[in-house]
C-alpha cells in the first residue's frame, strides 16, 4: 500500500526535477509516534547510519515540497493519524518538515465471527493505534488460514469503521466458511522424459483428500527440489462447490548438464574453491549423477554420487569419495562410500544407509592419546528429520529436529564395536517485531571394543557451535594443550533477531556448551558465550557476521564468524 501511495511522488522526485533546481537536506521535527527513519523510508529516501560518515544525508528538491507534504499526510492517515498537520520551513541548504501528529485513531473494539480461531491473524486489540496496512494484511492472512484448513470457498467480510471526530475505529471480521473442500481429479501433464507416476509420487495432493493450499505449496517445493524440472504450474478449478480439480504441468530443463564452480571464504574453513559437473536427468525420470571437488584450507574432498527417485516419494542412491582433513592436533584421510534409501513424507524425512569408511590418522601431536591408525568400519546408520520452518535459510517461524544413530560390531571386516547418537533441534517464532530462535544439540559416543577414527569424537567451537571460539577450538586438551575431542556434548543457543533498517538487521545471541568424556557431558565443564551480529538480506539468504565473547574472559577469548544464511 505504501508503494502505491508514493509511486507518483517518487517518480516526480527522482526523474522529473529541474536540471538546475536546488537540492535541500531533509529533516523532521515534532514527530513522536512515527520515527524519522520510518518517514525517510516512507519517502524511499535513505538515511545513513552514524558509521556511514562518508554518505550524504537524504535530500529533496524544493520544487517538490508540496508533493512531499501530500505524500506524508497520506502516509500518516494510513498509520491512523488522520489529523496530522505538516508544514515546512527552509533555508539555503535544508528543509525541515514540522509535524503535528495530533491524536491518532484508536481501536475501540475488535469482533469476529468465524468457525475457526482467527484471533492470531488479527494484529489489533483495544487501545491500539489503527493501521490500514495491518488491516489489509490481516484479511489476507485469514483467507490463507482458511485455505490451509480445507475451506476453499470461505467468504470474508471485514470492515473498519473510522470515526474521525471521536478518533475511534471499530473492526469486524465475519467469515462464512461454507463446507470443507476436497481434492478432486488430479491431472498430470508430465515432461517428455519424466513419467507422470514419478511426478505424482512427489506431490502432496491426493484425490479425495482434504484440500489445503499448504499442500499445493509443499508440492511446488518438492518438485522444484529437482534440478531437472525448470517450471511447475499447478492450476485449480473448484466444481460442485467443494471439489478442487488439479491440473499440474511440468517442464524439464532443456540443458540437463550443469557445470558449477565457485570460490568463497568462511570463518570455519577459510578460503574455499569448488568445482563440479552434474547430469540432472541422467537416463530420464529425474535420476542424477555427478562429480564434485571442494577444497578449503582445512579440508579437501572429491566425491561422486548417483541418485534415483522411486515411486511413493522414495529415493535410492550411492556416494563414493575421498577426504583429507586437518583437525589441528592430527590429520585424517579417508576413502568412503555410502549406500542409502530414503523416504520423504513432508514434514518427515527418513533415511537408512550403510557406510563403508577406510580412514588413516597421521601427523598426530600426541601418538598416545591419538594413535596413528589405519581403520576400516562398516556402520549401519538411521536418520530422521522433521522440519516445519517456513524458510530454511531465513526462517521466521517453525521448528525442526534432525537426528541420527550409527554404529558397528567388531569383526573381521570392522575394527570397532561402537555407537554414536546425535540430535539437533530448534524452534523459531515471531514476537511483535522480533524473531526469537532457540536451538539445542546433544551427542554421545560409546566405544566398547576396538578403535574408531578420532574424527568421530565431538569437537566444539565455530559458527555452528560456540561462537566465542574458532572452528573446533573448544574443549578438553592434553598436557601439550592439544585438543582431543569429547565423547559427549550438549549445546544450547538463544537468539533474538530484529530489523535495523531496510535489508539490514541485527541479532543478539547466547551460546552455551557442555562437554564430557562419559556418555553424558559434565555440567561443571561449561562454556558460556554472549554476542552480537549483523545480517544483510540477499536473494540467496542473509549475509551474516557474528562476534562472540566468552563471559568468563571476554577481552581475551572471542571470535568473529561470517556465513550466508541463518544458522538455524
Amino acid at each position: 500500500m505504501k508503494k502505491n501511495l508514493f509511486t507518483f511522488f517518487l517518480l516526480s522526485t527522482l526523474h522529473s526535477t529541474l536540471l538546475f533546481s536546488n537540492t535541500h537536506l531533509l529533516f523532521f521535527s515534532g514527530n513522536k509516534k512515527i520515527s524519522s527513519r520510518e518517514l525517510y523510508d516512507a519517502l524511499e529516501l535513505y538515511k545513513p547510519y552514524p558509521f556511514e560518515f562518508y554518505a550524504n544525508g537524504p535530500a529533496i528538491e524544493l520544487e517538490n515540497i508540496e508533493l512531499t507534504l501530500h505524500a506524508l499526510e497520506n502516509y500518516y492517515k494510513s498509520k491512523g493519524f488522520h489529523h496530522a498537520d505538516i508544514s515546512y520551513i527552509s533555508d539555503e541548504k535544508s528543509v525541515t518538515l514540522q509535524i503535528n501528529e495530533d491524536e491518532p485513531i484508536i481501536v475501540k473494539s475488535v469482533t469476529y465471527i468465524a468457525g475457526i480461531d482467527v484471533s492470531k491473524k488479527i494484529p489489533f486489540k483495544e487501545g491500539d493505534i489503527f493501521d490500514a496496512d495491518k488491516f489489509i494484511q490481516s484479511k489476507k492472512d485469514i483467507k490463507i488460514l482458511y485455505a490451509n484448513s480445507s475451506f476453499c470457498n470461505a467468504k470474508l467480510n471485514a470492515k473498519a469503521w473510522i470515526d474521525i471526530e471521536q478518533n475511534s475505529a471499530y473492526l469486524t471480521y465475519e467469515v462464512l466458511q461454507n463446507e470443507k473442500c476436497y481434492f478432486g481429479n488430479i491431472e498430470i501433464k508430465p515432461a517428455k522424459s519424466i513419467d507422470s507416476d514419478i511426478i505424482k509420487s512427489l506431490i502432496c495432493m491426493e484425490e479425495g483428500a482434504l484440500f489445503s493450499s499448504k499442500k499445493i505449496d509443499e508440492s511446488y517445493r518438492n518438485l522444484y527440489g529437482y534440478e531437472a524440472i525448470s517450471k511447475v504450474v499447478i492450476e485449480t478449478n473448484v466444481r460442485e462447490g467443494n471439489k478442487v480439480d488439479i491440473v499440474l504441468s511440468v517442464s524439464e530443463n532443456e540443458k540437463p548438464m550443469r557445470f558449477k564452480a565457485g570460490v568463497g571464504v568462511s570463518s570455519d574453513e577459510g578460503a574455499m574453491f569448488m568445482l563440479g559437473l552434474k547430469h540432472r536427468n541422467f537416463l530420464d525420470n529425474l535420476k542424477t549423477i555427478g562429480i564434485e571437488t571442494r577444497v578449503t584450507q582445512i579440508k579437501q574432498t572429491l566425491k561422486t554420487n548417483f541418485d534415483m527417485p522411486l515411486l511413493e516419494k522414495n529415493t535410492v542412491g550411492i556416494e563414493v569419495g575421498y577426504e583429507n582433513e586437518d583437525f589441528v592436533t592430527f590429520k585424517e584421510s579417508r576413502v568412503f562410500s555410502e549406500l542409502y534409501f530414503s523416504q520423504k513424507r513432508v514434514p518427515h524425512t527418513f533415511a537408512q544407509s550403510l557406510i563403508f569408511d577406510n580412514s588413516k590418522t597421521y601427523e598426530s601431536d600426541d601418538a598416545l592419546l591419538i594413535p596413528e591408525y589405519s581403520l576400516f568400519l562398516i556402520s549401519p546408520k538411521l536418520d530422521w528429520s522433521y522440519d516445519t520452518r517456513d524458510n530454511v535459510l531465513d526462517p521466521t517461524r517453525g521448528y525442526f529436529i534432525n537426528s541420527h544413530i550409527m554404529g558397528s560390531l567388531k569383526s573381521d571386516i570392522s575394527d570397532a564395536t561402537y555407537y554414536k547418537f546425535r540430535v539437533n533441534g530448534g524452534y523459531v517464532t515471531t514476537v511483535e517485531d522480533y524473531i526469537v530462535a532457540l536451538r539445542g544439540r546433544f551427542g554421545t559416543l560409546n566405544v566398547q571394543d576396538g578403535f574408531i577414527p578420532p574424527s568421530y569424537r565431538f569437537f566444539a567451537g565455530g559458527m555452528h557451535s560456540n561462537r566465542a571460539y574458532g572452528y573446533r577450538k573448544l574443549g578438553p586438551t592434553d598436557n601439550k594443550n592439544d585438543l582431543m575431542g569429547s565423547d559427549s556434548i550438549l549445546e544450547a543457543t538463544a537468539e533474538i533477531r530484529f530489523n535495523i533498517y531496510g535489508n539490514l538487521r541485527g541479532v543478539i545471541f547466547s551460546d552455551n556448551t557442555y562437554l564430557g568424556n562419559e556418555s553424558m557431558p559434565i555440567s561443571d565443564n561449561g562454556y558460556y558465550t554472549l554476542g552480537v551480529g549483523l545480517r544483510y538480506k540477499t536473494p540467496i539468504g542473509p549475509i551474516a557476521i557474528d562476534i562472540g565473547f566468552d563471559t568468563q574472559d571476554p577481552t581475551k577469548q572471542y571470535a568473529i564468524h561470517f556465513h550466508i544464511g541463518e544458522l538455524f
